[in-house]
């Protein structure tokens, strides 16, 4: 139950040795387990008095509070799982195996506009024009998910330029993410130019608004993904959010009822704020169409309101998609 303090054992000093086991080492964290111990007494369950050490626990084991060498992982475990996030927690790990950088596989993605009506965003469109903003919202978007290997194209309405440009790329990216001209208009060639080309169609059309069109569709032999995006911004956006980006919802709470009667499940962009309790209360953002976004500046993602009735009420609890991670 008295213990003599023999010496004091830093941390960054090399092994100490006990030399009378009556006696014990007052240890810093960090410190090595010094030679002829196998025993660490925290602090709050003793005292010290004139270089004595008395205890007032007697219920430890063998090795207790010691972190053995070697023990995080088992011989042969991973230490980081494919596909992980990179973060500052991987991080901390993987500078204390040795390493500075490590190689990392980033999808290479194209992201091609599509539409004659389109026109650069340095250019002053006419009354029948209206400038390229979707891809630089899906760039973005892609950004904050850590996918930067992003090249950006634009497509004119014409079947032969549209095929013409398929063939030249598809084997030069992962991902081919295309913006509009999946519907079911006349100019809408890309279903067709993908089906001519070998693209396997996994499906086209989701019972849900906005979005409907989408299309996603797999090039077996270029190892290339195809996903067509509906060409209204808010459309496109929630599509890539919910459907390729890995995006992990969170429980909220309607602000206000809803009332959508079509057999969809809607997706509503929504301002988020926390109550008292702190809930997270999502407020839905104001539009007549989903080409109306510019009520999206208000917004920090959107909420999806499953097909399954037609009268969400305020206080019931839904899934939210964050536009950020």
């Amino acid at each position: 139950a008295a213990l003599t303090i023999e010496g004091v054992c830093p941390a960054g000093e090399k092994t100490k040795t006990l030399d009378d086991e009556k006696n014990c080492l007052e240890v810093m964290t960090g410190t090595v387990l010094p030679k002829g111990t196998d025993l660490v007494i925290p602090y709050e369950d003793l005292s010290i008095e004139n270089g004595v050490v008395r205890l007032t626990r007697f219920d430890y084991r063998v090795m207790d509070n010691v972190h053995r060498q070697g023990s995080d992982l088992e011989p042969g475990e991973p230490l980081i799982q494919s596909n992980s996030m990179l973060n500052g927690p991987l991080w901390g790990i993987i500078t204390s195996f040795g390493y500075e950088s490590i190689k990392v596989k980033l999808p290479k993605i194209l992201l091609v506009s599509t539409g004659d009506e389109l026109v650069d965003y340095k250019e002053i469109p006419e009354s029948h024009q209206i400038r390229r903003s979707n891809t630089y919202a899906l760039r973005a978007s892609l950004a904050c998910h850590g996918l930067t290997d992003v090249a950006m194209h634009h497509l004119t309405d014409k079947k032969i330029d549209i095929d013409h440009h398929y063939k030249t790329f598809r084997n030069q990216f992962d991902v081919m993410i295309y913006s509009g001209g999946v519907s079911m208009g006349k100019f809408d060639f890309l279903p067709e130019v993908w089906e001519e080309n070998g693209v396997e169609k996994i499906f086209h059309k989701v019972s849900q608004k906005p979005g409907k069109p989408l299309w996603f569709g797999v090039d077996r032999d270029a190892k290339t993904e195809v996903f067509g995006l509906p060409g209204n911004p808010i459309s496109s956006l929630i599509c890539l959010h919910k459907y390729f980006l890995d995006s992990q919802p969170i429980r909220v709470r309607l602000a206000e009822d809803v009332n959508f009667k079509k057999n969809l499940t809607y997706f509503l962009p929504a301002s988020l704020k926390q109550d008292e309790n702190a809930t997270i209360i999502a407020s839905p953002c104001k539009m007549q169409n989903s080409g109306q976004f510019g009520v999206l500046a208000s917004s920090e993602g959107f909420v999806e309101l499953p097909a399954t009735k037609d009268l969400f009420l305020a206080g019931e609890v839904y899934n939210f998609y964050k536009w950020r991670p």
